[in-house]
């Protein structure tokens, strides 16, 4: 578990991570053999590349906007609203304004 977490205090997700001038910031909640839970701010305009995921992974969308791009379709996701990764399958992510993510990954 990430040290800046302390039991019994409550806490936004999205406060744990901050943008930073054209690039995506991440950062480790969780990062163990099994599980993953990784916390991404992508400036406006940012993205991550086409890639695979090694796992099941969900995207919580934490503030602002993107749009996903899932084995060549299309899906734009705002606040609140979730999006699920089969293992495998090809993706990306575009901000198309600053947006937050938290991304819970499931390994094997």
């Amino acid at each position: 578990m990430n040290k800046t977490i302390k039991a019994g205090e409550v806490f936004k997700l999205g406060d744990l991570v901050s943008y930073a001038g054209g690039k995506v910031t991440k950062v480790n909640v969780v990062d163990d053999d099994r599980v993953k839970l990784i916390l991404m701010a992508f400036d406006g305009g940012s993205e991550l590349p086409e890639h695979t995921a090694p796992g099941e992974a969900i995207v919580f969308a934490l503030e602002g906007e993107a749009v996903i791009s899932y084995e060549g379709q299309d899906h734009t996701i705002k606040a609140g609203e979730n999006f699920h990764f089969a293992k495998a399958d090809r993706h990306s992510v575009k901000a198309t304004k600053q947006f937050k993510m938290a991304l819970l990954l499931t390994l094997e």
